[in-house]
């Protein structure tokens, strides 16, 4: 009985509780668990936060790690297999053109930066001078022609005829008369000897100088043509230093053919020269068509005059950079063979195995 008085009396505190304060007994038990876990994560935020920061950044430093030895170890891949500048220039024979003979310009048949062909006439000059310095000696070759052919006639004219023996006449006067007529015909026969000398010397002579007429025509000749500038060889116009009505002299340079068989010439550290041979392949990138990848080969260690050697360093112990001579592979170049100026810069890759 009693523990049913005193459970019974339990219920009705509990209900005149509930009554009493209904709202505090909804959010007390709510607002209890709250405190604890923010209290709770108050204690184990700093611990968490710093447990993730180490635990990303060994993550990151451990990336960082493989990509730096793996990019490491490429590049060592690289290096064993190629060797590479960017000290490199594009190179090509440049032939200047000349005039032979002074005169005025008449005609420039020729554009700055133009593509021309082998014996095309570039410049022409003024011709009246050397037509009429041809002329001239055609004439005077024509006057020593006939000089030449009168010389040659006189020639056989002057015969010299040697007398026979004759016997002693027994007269002593006949002996005189006989001696003395081989005398006077001895002295005939010098005269004309030496005169048929003097008539092969004047046809030799002539001769002579009939040839010599005709060194002069030709030569008139020569002049005359040259007065046509032609281009022995083909390439791309440049330099031009030429303007109608110019006075041009011997030996002065109009203007400049850039051939379009162009090479390149890459400087490589004298220590990287022992695993460079030549017909080894080279991968070439011009800077004026970088999306465009030329092919080529090693020619040879190109001469550099001693004067011309450059080093890392001002130091006289620094290791020279030496020039290789590449040459493009033909089919690579194919439509760019014009378009290549000496002195563009280039990046090239020689494949060592």
């Amino acid at each position: 009985m009693k523990l049913k008085n005193f459970l019974q009396q339990s219920q009705q505190i509990t209900r005149l509780s509930e009554q009493k304060t209904p709202v505090v007994s909804q959010h007390e038990p709510t607002n209890t668990s709250s405190e604890s876990n923010n209290a709770f994560k108050e204690r184990l935020s700093p611990f968490w936060l710093r447990y993730l920061l180490f635990i990303g950044l060994g993550v990151l430093f451990s990336v960082i790690a493989v990509y730096i030895a793996n990019y490491a170890y490429k590049q060592w891949q690289y290096m064993q297999k190629y060797l590479e500048t960017d000290n490199a220039y594009v190179s090509a024979e440049i032939s200047p053109v000349i005039s032979r003979v002074s005169g005025i310009v008449t005609e420039i048949t020729f554009n700055d930066n133009q593509m021309i062909s082998p014996g095309m006439v570039l410049v022409k000059l003024d011709k009246s001078n050397y037509q009429l310095s041809l002329a001239r000696a055609k004439a005077s070759l024509e006057l020593a022609k006939q000089q030449a052919a009168l010389a040659q006639e006189k020639i056989p004219q002057i015969t010299i005829e040697i007398l026979s023996p004759q016997p002693v006449p027994e007269n002593k006067k006949d002996q005189i008369q006989q001696q003395a007529f081989r005398k006077k015909r001895t002295l005939q026969l010098q005269v004309l000897n030496q005169q048929k000398k003097i008539n092969e010397q004047q046809y030799n002579v002539a001769n002579a100088t009939f040839a010599q007429k005709q060194i002069e025509v030709i030569k008139a000749q020569l002049e005359l043509n040259y007065t046509n500038i032609v281009t022995p060889i083909g390439g791309v116009v440049g330099n031009k230093n030429v303007q109608v009505g110019q006075q041009v002299l011997p030996g002065q340079t109009l203007l400049s053919i850039i051939q379009p068989r162009p090479w390149i010439i890459a400087y490589f550290p004298e220590k990287q020269l022992e695993k460079i041979q030549p017909e080894q392949k080279v991968n070439i990138t011009v800077s004026a068509f970088a999306n465009r990848q030329f092919q080529g080969k090693v020619d040879s260690i190109a001469f550099l005059p001693q004067d011309n050697l450059t080093s890392n360093s001002a130091s006289s112990n620094s290791l020279h950079e030496i020039p290789v001579k590449i040459l493009f592979d033909r089919s690579s170049i194919q439509g760019y063979e014009s378009r290549f100026t000496p002195g563009m810069s280039a990046v090239v890759k020689v494949e060592t195995k």
